[in-house]
This record gives C-alpha cells, structure tokens and sequence, in this order.
C-alpha cells in the first residue's frame, strides 16, 4: 500500500477508531496488566479470579447477539458510541469497588455493554476497508492505539509499588474513565455511519427477540463449511489461551517474584514487539495469504508458555513473553482478516455474534478451569495445558482451514 493510500485511510472511521481506541488504551493500560491482583487484593483467591473472568465471557453472549442484529438492522454507529458510554461509566465502579465480589457486578455490566457494543465495532471497521486493505487497517486497530499507552503498564506498575495495589489502581481507574469519556465523544461527532438503508428498508426492520432470531436464523442458512471450520479453531483457542490468560500476571507476582514495576515493564515491551510487527504481517497476509501466518504462529506459542512457567530469572520471563508476543502479532492481522474475507458484508454484525457464542462459553469454562487447576493441582499446570491445545490447534488448522479462493467485499 502506498503513502497516500494509508493517510486516506487513517482519514476515515479506521483513523477516528484508531485514535479513540488509543485516548481508551493511554489509561487502560494502567490498569489492564493488573487486574488480577486488584482482585487478590480485594480479597479474592485465584478461583474469583478465574470466575470473574469466566462472568465476564459468557454474560455478554445474549447483549452480542442482539448487538449484532441492531448493527445490521439499524445501524453501526448509534450502538458502538451509545454503549462506549456505558462503558465509561463502569470505570468508576470499577475505581471504588469495596470488595472483591463487587468486582463481580461490574464486571457483569462492563460484559453487558461490551456485548452489545462488540458486533457493530466489528461491522463498521470491517465495512470500512477493502480486501486489498483489509488486514492493514486491522493491524493499523491492533498497533497503533497501544502506543498511546506503551508507557501506561510501567507507570502502573511503579504506581503499584509506591502506593499499593488498591490505592494505585482506583487512582488508574479514575483515569480511565476520563480519558474513554474523551473517546466516546469524538465517536459520536466524528464516526460515519456505514451501512446505509433504504427508507423501504428501514420501514421493515423491527426491533424485538423475534426479528432477531429471525435474523439470526437467515444469517446461519447462508454460513459456508469454510467458516464453520474457522469457527472451531477460534473456538479451540479461545479455550487454550483462556485457561492460563488471567494468571501470567499472579504467576508472575507469586511464583517468579517480579515486581509490579518489572511486570509493567514487560507489558510496555510486548506492547513495543506488536507494534514494530503487526503492520509487517498484515502487510504479508495480504499479499500472501492469511494461513503463511497463522500456522507458524500457532506451532510456535506453545513453546513460550512452557519457557515462561520454568524461567528461573526476569531475563528469560521477558524473553518468553516477548516471543509470544511476535508470534502473537504474527497471526492477529492474519486471523482477523480472514474471518471477515469469509463473511458476506450484510451479515458481518450477525456473523460476529454468532462466533461470539462458543467462543464466550469457552473462554468462560477455562477462565474458571484455569483457577480450579491453579488451586487443586499447581500455578503451572493452566500453562501446561494451554501449550498443548494450542498445539492441538495448529494441528487443526494444518488438515482443515484452507487459503480462501475469494475474498469477500
């Protein structure tokens, strides 16, 4: 892609998404790398942790689905600035939860919201682009909002080591809030709407639980095999990096005895390896295919979580983590991009939805299994059993998942 083309495309909704996402990522990233121990340090074990986690999955399946039937049917924009307002709000919840359980109530509002808001996210950046640019703009999404905050996770982590976790992150949070109220604002008087509808259109569409399933019922007849394939992989994989995602920072703290500054840092370095590869990748995924990327991204991963659980210095947990983190920008862009090449543009907002279904259910029994696992056998062994269906994964995707020959629109 040329000069000129990138700039006409930052000119768009993908520049006001990728800077709104960024105002959000500059503060989130204070408090995203910790919230675990924000949760240890309200009282709760590793089991809440994995619960509140596992909540978070799978109450935003319902709000998804209706989300995405209001995408297609009235449009992107209204719902994605409505509910990152709500989203707002739920950071000052966050900031004065008293207890850990609380943690639990709003964690169940912020997955509400976020399923509802998610589809139409999807559907309008999807909308946004052309096969051409497709992965492209993904990466431009995925790499540039957390260089707004790729100081962000080390500043938290110093903060947490000066001021203790809970003073520290209700501070963070209280910056959060400010900084995606900002954000929801410019999405409101800057995005353009995407999916424009015919005035005879418009008079048809309803708003209800029976046009939704309705929708849902012509958007699943019009699925191709190939889509379903892609459907189980991420469904296999959200399970796999489920079962030990919320504990590599507990891990890190309780069992390689890291710092919370050292952690940050960490964080603000994967950060620096997404950004330098991303666009390098989706650059390649366009011209070459999507699965170049992805399979020798996914045979790769399992390695990193088994070094990560035996490092036995801070040296070799960077060095773990950050390739993860290559592997992982690697195959984002890829992955992205081929859900969207496999999926008609009137249906994306359902389609979104759809796959949102398994892959909450799974990622909401490993979050739990993860901490079952961490209190009933050992801190490793969510690790252990991650790097083994990642593996099983790319076994998967090596027999099934096949280059599509055309990309849709």
């Amino acid at each position: 892609m040329s000069y000129t083309s990138f700039r006409e495309l930052l000119k768009g909704n993908i520049g006001v998404m990728v800077l709104t996402a960024g105002l959000w990522t500059l503060a989130g990233s204070l408090t995203g790398p910790f919230f675990s121990l924000y949760v240890l340090a309200l009282g709760g074990s590793y089991i809440d942790v994995g619960v509140i986690a596992g909540v978070r999955a799978v109450v935003g399946i319902l709000p998804h689905f209706f989300g995405g039937y209001l995408a297609d049917a009235i449009g992107r924009k209204k719902l994605l600035y409505g509910m990152s307002y709500l989203l707002c709000l739920d950071q000052l919840l966050f900031a004065f939860a008293p207890r850990y359980d609380f943690l639990l109530v709003v964690a169940t509002l912020d997955s509400l919201w976020g399923g509802l808001r998610e589809p139409a996210f999807f559907a309008l950046v999807a909308d946004s682009t052309t096969p051409e640019n497709r992965a492209l703009a993904y990466a431009m999404q995925q790499v540039i909002p957390p260089l707004f905050g790729i100081f962000s996770s080390y500043i938290g982590g110093v903060l947490i080591d000066t001021h203790g976790v809970v003073a520290a992150m209700r501070i963070s949070y209280v910056c959060v809030f400010i900084t995606s109220l900002c954000a929801s604002t410019l999405r409101w008087r800057l995005l353009r709407e995407t999916l424009v509808r015919d005035p005879e259109t418009k008079k048809e569409t309803s708003i209800g639980v029976a046009p939704t399933i309705d929708g849902f019922r012509t958007a699943f007849k019009t699925l191709p095999r190939a889509l379903w394939l892609f459907f189980l992989l991420s469904t296999i994989l959200n399970f796999a990096y489920s079962l030990s995602g919320p504990f590599f920072v507990t891990y890190a703290s309780d069992d390689l005895r890291l710092s919370a500054s050292q952690w940050g840092l960490i964080s603000m370095l994967q950060t620096l390896i997404s950004t330098l590869v991303r666009l390098p990748a989706a650059l390649a995924s366009d011209r070459h295919g999507r699965m170049k990327l992805i399979l020798p991204s996914l045979l790769c991963v399992p390695l990193t979580y088994v070094l990560f659980v035996t490092s036995a210095s801070f040296e070799l947990a960077v060095v773990s983590l950050m390739g993860s983190a290559f592997l992982d920008a690697l195959r984002g862009p890829a992955s992205q991009a081929m859900l969207v090449d496999l999926s008609k543009k009137e249906y994306r907002g359902r389609i979104n939805a759809l796959l949102s279904v398994p892959n909450a259910l799974a990622g909401s029994a490993a979050n739990v299994l993860g901490g079952i696992l961490s209190v009933q056998m050992s801190t490793s062994a969510p690790f252990f059993l991650s790097s083994a269906l990642i593996f099983c994964a790319a076994v998967y995707a090596y027999v099934t998942i096949k280059e599509p020959e055309n990309r849709e629109e």
